[in-house]
């Protein structure tokens, strides 16, 4: 038994995705996409497998193929019409015919300038990693083959990459969001797209029902842990707008700021004083609060003002858990802002390296605040600022 499934995406924000050579070429890959809907697949499988992670390894083999188990159930074909506009690097990257904004290339960290530099001639916006501009669309056709026993779990993660997720290289900040638009199986459509915020709630809702308390998950997961804020500006706003909107207010919460000034004109909040008190130190005995925001977490070049995890992890790294998605309801964009906390590092190897000092990690309930006061913030903002729900189940 082959059971055919459609799925079609709207690339809503711009894709930095590429392949051999991502930094001058950029383009939709299937390998890219595979890896996302296995991320999204796990995400959701921890709660449906009942918290056992074994259980999740043995269905992910099953489906996805491994070296125990052979080739996949699924294989997998892409579409992409030949329509999409790559911006190169050096160039500057507009929305509206306009440089985004600085709340958008703050999330851009990595892949374009933030600013302007009269010393080196950069450009703010200007690329340094080529994208694919936004918008642009396109079809995975795949076949399940043998029989049925996996197409929920399937078409669960296709739904959960198209309204929480997206591709390519600074997807958790809101780059390369993918919006579904067409899931059909056997020629059947079993997906509207939502026209609306409303809709787009009650989506949600039935994507993220059943999830668990099992404490923190092992990997990034849907728990019941797991917060999930729609997000609209008031007035007109294309996609890139609200997302610059949400760059500007994450700046807001986390950054010192230079000589007390963020964004151009702004007085910096200085919410973190604490974390620039302890970098100052020759000698610390805790970790800085924003490594919630993920690892590393560096104040300077110096080997002691940089914090990551301690090298007996084995890791270097650890990626946020707060994700940004922008999705289109109609001609409405809505910011799908989602924090999905796990264990922060594997337990027993959880010793933050803070400059040549090596600390406990707090746990995670105390370590996350600051990504629930984030959240808090926006549930807060006055209603000329944003309109913000959070999602209940």
């Amino acid at each position: 038994m082959t059971i055919e499934i459609e799925a079609k995406y709207k690339v809503v924000t711009p894709l930095f995705c590429g392949g051999s050579t991502p930094e001058s070429h950029a383009e939709i890959r299937l390998p890219s996409f595979k890896g996302m809907l296995r991320f999204w697949w796990r995400a959701l499988a921890w709660s449906r497998c009942g918290g056992d992670l074994e259980r999740v390894r043995r269905e992910e083999a099953e489906l996805f193929g491994s070296a125990e188990t052979g080739q996949s159930k699924v294989s997998m074909r892409l579409e992409v019409p030949n329509k999409s506009r790559m911006v190169k690097v050096g160039e500057v990257l507009k929305a509206g015919g306009q440089v985004v904004g600085q709340g958008a290339r703050y999330l851009g960290y990595g892949v374009m300038e933030a600013f302007d530099s009269g010393k080196t001639g950069k450009k703010a916006g200007q690329l340094t990693r080529s994208c694919l501009d936004a918008p642009a669309e396109f079809t995975v056709h795949m076949r399940l083959r043998e029989h049925g026993k996996h197409l929920p779990s399937l078409k669960g993660a296709l739904i959960c990459l198209g309204v929480l997720g997206g591709m390519g290289a600074k997807s958790r900040k809101g780059y390369g969001s993918l919006a579904l638009q067409v899931l059909r199986v056997n020629g059947e459509q079993c997906w509207i797209p939502p026209k609306a915020p409303d809709e787009l709630d009650r989506a949600l809702k039935t994507v993220l029902a059943n999830r668990i308390d099992s404490g923190f998950p092992p990997y990034t997961a849907l728990s019941t842990r797991s917060r999930h804020l729609l997000v609209t500006t008031v007035g007109n706003s294309d996609s890139m707008g609200l997302l610059d909107r949400l760059g500007r207010e994450l700046v807001r919460h986390r950054s010192w700021g230079h000589n007390g000034k963020i964004l151009g004109r702004e007085e910096s909040e200085q919410n973190f004083r604490q974390d620039h008190d302890l970098m100052k130190q020759s000698r610390r005995s805790r970790h800085p609060e924003r490594i919630a925001f993920g690892l590393p977490h560096n104040y300077g070049r110096r080997r002691e003002q940089q914090v990551g995890p301690a090298e007996e992890t084995g890791l270097d790294r650890r990626a946020s858990p707060l994700f940004i998605h922008v999705h289109e309801c109609g001609t409405t964009p809505v910011g799908v802002v989602s924090f999905l906390p796990a264990l922060f590092l594997p337990k027993n190897k959880s010793e933050i390296r803070v400059g040549k000092d090596r600390v406990p990690q707090q746990s995670e309930d105390k370590l996350y605040e600051p990504i629930h006061r984030f959240l808090d913030r926006l549930c807060t903002k006055p209603v000329e600022c944003f309109q913000v729900r959070e999602v209940r189940l």
